[in-house]
C-alpha cells in the first residue's frame, strides 16, 4: 500500500449523512434523557469524590481558603469544555460524543485516537472515584465499630497488609450493573444521587461555614532553614569593630 493511499484512508472523513447508516434502524440510539436527567449527570460529574475529600485536606494542610482559586480555574476549564461539547452537538447532532465529531470533522485517525482516549479516561476516572468511595465506606465502618481484615481494605502497596480493595471493586461492579439496566435507569439513579450529594453539601456548608475561616486567604509559608554550606552569621552588636561588620 502506497503512502498516499494510507494517508488518504487515515484522514478520510465520514459524511454526516452516513453516520447512522451503519447501524440497523432497530439498534439506533433514541432520545431517552430529559433536561433534569442531563443536568443531574453534569452536576454529578462535577461534585465527585474529590470535592468531599481532597479539597478539604488540601485546604486544611496546604492552601487554606486559597483553594477556591483552583476551583475558579477548574470552573473556567469546565465552561470551555461545555462550550466545545455544545458546538459538537450543534454541528453534528448524532450519537457518539467527541468520537463522532472527530471522525466527521477531522478524519478517521483523529476519531480513532479520541475514541480510545475517552475509553481510557473513563476507566481512570471510574477507578479514582471507586477508591474515594471505598475510603468513605471504610471510615464509616470504623465509626460504627466494625473492623475488617487488612487485606481487603486497599490495593497492594497502599498500606500494611493491603492486598485487594474489595469495596472499590464492588463499587465498579455495581456501577456496571446500573449502566447495563439502560440509560433511563442511569438517569433516575444519577438524579437521586445528585440530590443526596447536593443536600449533604449544602447542609454541611451552612453548618460549618464561618467568615473567620477565610482569613488569611493565603496562609504564610514557613521559611526553610539555610543550607549547611552557607552558615548564618550571628548579628553583630554595637561593640563589633568595623572589620568584623
Amino acid at each position: 500500500m502506497s503512502m498516499d493511499k494510507l494517508r488518504s484512508q487515515m484522514l478520510r472523513r465520514k459524511p454526516l449523512t452516513e453516520v447512522d447508516e451503519d447501524t440497523p434502524p432497530d439498534e439506533r440510539l433514541t432520545k431517552s434523557l430529559g433536561l433534569w436527567q442531563l443536568t443531574a449527570i453534569g452536576v454529578g460529574g462535577i461534585i465527585g469524590a474529590g470535592v468531599f475529600s481532597l479539597a478539604g485536606s488540601v485546604a486544611h494542610s496546604v492552601t487554606g481558603p486559597a483553594v477556591l482559586i483552583s476551583f475558579l480555574i477548574a470552573g473556567v476549564a469546565s465552561a470551555a469544555a461545555a462550550l466545545c461539547y455544545a458546538e459538537f452537538a450543534g454541528m453534528i447532532p448524532k450519537a457518539g460524543s467527541a468520537y463522532t465529531y472527530g471522525y466527521v470533522a477531522l478524519g478517521e485517525i483523529v476519531g480513532w485516537f479520541i475514541g480510545w482516549d475517552l475509553l481510557l479516561e473513563y476507566i481512570a476516572v471510574a477507578a479514582v472515584v471507586a477508591i474515594g468511595v471505598s475510603g468513605y465506606f471504610r471510615f464509616l465502618l470504623e465509626q460504627i465499630g466494625i473492623s475488617l481484615p487488612d487485606w481487603m481494605m486497599g490495593a497492594l502497596g497502599t498500606g500494611d497488609g493491603h492486598v485487594f480493595d474489595v469495596f472499590a471493586a464492588l463499587f465498579c461492579l455495581g456501577t456496571a450493573w446500573v449502566l447495563s439496566r439502560g440509560i433511563r435507569s442511569v438517569g433516575r439513579f444519577e438524579t437521586i444521587a445528585v440530590a443526596i450529594k447536593v443536600s449533604h453539601w449544602s447542609s454541611s456548608s451552612s453548618r460549618w461555614a464561618s467568615s473567620t475561616s477565610t482569613a488569611p486567604t493565603t496562609p504564610p509559608t514557613s521559611r526553610s532553614a539555610p543550607p549547611p554550606s552557607s552558615p548564618v552569621r550571628p548579628p553583630c552588636s554595637s561593640r563589633c569593630s568595623d572589620t568584623t561588620r
